[in-house]
């Protein structure tokens, strides 16, 4: 499960523009830039992907105006005392730093919860080089969101590099939010996914349609798939996995529309090889999605064919279906003297109620 920086960015600002502004060029290390307070649950951790431990932090500014939430691994709190973790410890002082910044923090923890203020002061380097990258006069409520989400110049440029170009900085931070980074962009590329955009380069990382997923389809034979169908195949579970089952059972080249009507219908190999066997094989598609639109499971079949319901066609046991018609219609029928002796009479008699003359 994905660990990595979590984050709420509930920006509660009615716009950017309020935010202090730190002009290029002015040494922002002589005062600190940004101001607020702090909480923390060091008692409830959790393992990112790199399995080391994290705890929930959460920034709130002075003025209250701009909140995040968002974890930070415990080795990268420079200074944080042990008994801070689930224990008790008062006038504690530490650090984290970002290629952005560094915060700081005065506070104290009882039982893993801590809290207390922080001061957040920018890196000039790193401003300065965002100034050249084309991000000039960055508010500081802007390099804090930089730093909590650790976007680095390195990640900027190669955003660039990559073909995306003069991103807004708020896009800037969600490709480092959802992993959009330079590489999967230069894969995307030499996959014939150019100049995705942005928003769709995102959605394509939050379900997972990644260049080692594309990669594994097209070993499968699907190819020329537009973004969109990537994502539906991800959302809907099309994967290289289960074409290869549908493939193994003589369902080749089905076409992208069909694979993903099969897996919302909930069409498995499994019972594909359960019809075989009860003499329904080989059926298009759009029949084995109908059976599972109306029901027609193989315990259905199998039920039937108990009460002497044999060699039923496929247009057959979907009309029973479609008429309310199972086992116990046909057996309560029977025990009421009823004439019920095909499908045809089970469906007339759901139809038309009991006209047939008793036995």
């Amino acid at each position: 499960m994905r660990q990595a920086v979590v984050l709420s960015l509930s920006l509660l600002i009615a716009t950017i523009g309020s935010a202090a502004v730190l002009p290029v060029g002015v040494v922002a290390q002589s005062a600190p830039a940004y101001r607020g307070e702090w909480t923390a649950d060091t008692f409830h951790t959790w393992r990112g992907d790199d399995d080391q431990p994290r705890v929930q932090f959460n920034l709130r500014t002075g003025a209250g105006d701009s909140r995040w939430g968002f974890g930070i691994r415990l080795r990268d709190l420079v200074g944080l005392p042990p008994a801070a973790v689930a224990n008790v410890a008062n006038d504690v002082q530490f650090s984290w730093t970002r290629e952005p910044g560094t915060f700081r923090f005065l506070g104290s923890f009882d039982n893993g919860r801590g809290a207390g203020t922080y001061t957040f002061t920018p890196d000039q380097t790193f401003v300065t080089s965002m100034a050249s990258a084309g991000y000039r006069n960055l508010s500081s409520d802007q390099i804090v969101r930089l730093a909590v989400v650790d976007v680095t110049l390195s990640h900027v440029r190669g955003l660039a590099q990559a073909g995306c170009n003069s991103l807004p900085i708020e896009e800037v931070v969600r490709t480092r939010i959802h992993q959009v980074t330079p590489e999967f962009i230069r894969d995307l590329a030499a996959l014939g996914y150019k100049g995705v955009p942005v928003e769709s380069l995102i959605r394509m990382a939050i379900h997972g349609a990644t260049p080692e997923n594309i990669r594994a389809l097209q070993a499968q034979g699907i190819r020329s798939l537009s973004v969109e169908e990537l994502i539906k195949f991800r959302i809907h579970k099309v994967t290289p996995d289960f074409i290869k089952a549908l493939d193994a059972r003589g369902y080749k080249n089905v076409y992208a529309d069909d694979l993903v009507k099969m897996r919302i219908h909930k069409v498995t190999p499994e019972e594909i090889d359960q019809l075989k066997t009860l003499g329904y094989s080989g059926m298009p598609v759009d029949q084995l999605v109908k059976f599972r639109i109306h029901k027609v499971t193989p315990d259905f079949i199998r039920s039937m064919r108990d009460l002497g319901f044999k060699d039923v066609s496929e247009e057959q046991l979907v009309r029973m279906r479609t008429h309310n018609v199972d086992a116990m219609f046909v057996r309560h029928a029977r025990e009421d003297g009823l004439s019920v002796a095909t499908p045809g009479d089970a469906v007339d008699l759901a139809i038309h109620g009991p006209r047939r003359r008793r036995r």
